[in-house]
């Protein structure tokens, strides 16, 4: 499975998912390619996608990739039906074996 943030949104295999940016206190985003799993973040308290090399992808401000369903004036507003949608497509693609990948651009 491929995921893509361009332009300040979300894509799963081209195909739009949910607004995502930049968290944590960044303003950006790095490019690049990313492989992702689904993993216990300790510091959150719950499970969420590892983009590794990246950071954590979750529905808070806290999270390095906020997901959300509208945006706000800075940046999207974190939603945790965006991040239920994700981990559910990421435990298909785990179950199934798939490597999943993301791609900042």
């Amino acid at each position: 499975m491929r995921l893509k943030i361009a332009d300040h949104s979300l894509y799963v295999d081209n195909v739009f998912l949910c607004y995502a940016g930049a968290g944590n206190g960044r303003s950006d985003l790095q490019p690049g390619h990313y492989p992702v799993s689904t993993q216990y973040a300790h510091v959150h308290g719950k499970t969420l996608a590892d983009a590794v090399g990246l950071g954590w992808i979750g529905a808070a401000r806290e999270c390095d990739i906020v997901l959300g369903g509208v945006r706000g004036r800075s940046g999207p507003v974190p939603s945790p039906t965006a991040l239920g949608r994700l981990l559910a497509l990421l435990e298909v693609a785990e179950d199934r074996g798939e490597p999943v990948t993301l791609d900042v651009v």
